[in-house]
């Protein structure tokens, strides 16, 4: 067992003639749920459903305790705790009401057991290259044509995995076609769908 890693350029040194990279670990996946209840069952002897329903239970339970603002620490994890944040700046002690401050985030402290844990693996290379494939303008082109002709629309997900590009250039080049007028969003905010404008990938009319 080893912790792979990829180099990613930083993104402050692209367009510069100063390159700089940081190693990032390369993601095979993300363990759910279902997969951890069969691998605890094999080694504590509970029922799957058993050892799924006692997850959920934890789950309920560590929201509602961080909910009544307590910190929650599961022995050999680690400590969690709910962040705030102000919606507005607060210049006095008692310029801020309730109403202007929310949830920001949960937080995570790993204990020491597990961080050592990880300390002991062993740090390998990827074989596997997750770079952003590097596609021309006209590259993408064609693809969002290709796409278009079967599909209505496009989501990030989907346009991520038809360039390969990783996410975060997925990000970027999806907010210059929509700034270009090429693209329009007919989703969320947090949820965005694409569509082609009049005029683009093949699009006549716009959907």
């Amino acid at each position: 067992m080893s912790i792979h890693y990829e180099f990613y350029r930083n993104p402050n040194s692209e367009g510069t003639n100063k390159k700089r990279y940081h190693a990032r670990v390369v993601s095979y996946g993300t363990v759910k749920t279902d997969r951890l209840a069969k691998e605890i069952q094999k080694e504590c002897g509970l029922s799957h459903v058993d050892v799924k329903a006692v997850i959920m239970t934890l789950a309920d339970k560590l929201a509602e305790h961080l909910g009544e603002g307590r910190k929650v620490h599961l022995d050999d994890i680690g400590l969690f705790q709910v962040n705030l944040r102000c919606k507005q700046e607060v210049r006095t002690m008692n310029g801020a009401r309730a109403e202007n401050i929310e949830f920001k985030s949960v937080s995570f402290r790993a204990d020491g057991s597990l961080k050592d844990s990880l300390k002991a693996q062993k740090i390998r290379r990827s074989r596997y290259k997750p770079h952003s494939f590097p596609h021309s303008e006209a590259n993408i082109e064609a693809l969002l044509t290709k796409h278009f002709t079967k599909r209505e629309a496009i989501s990030r997900r989907e346009f991520q995995y038809l360039t390969g590009l990783v996410k975060s250039t997925a990000l970027r080049t999806i907010k210059k076609l929509v700034e270009a007028g090429k693209l329009k969003n007919i989703g969320s905010t947090r949820s965005p769908l694409y569509i082609p404008t009049p005029g683009h990938y093949g699009s006549v009319t716009g959907v």
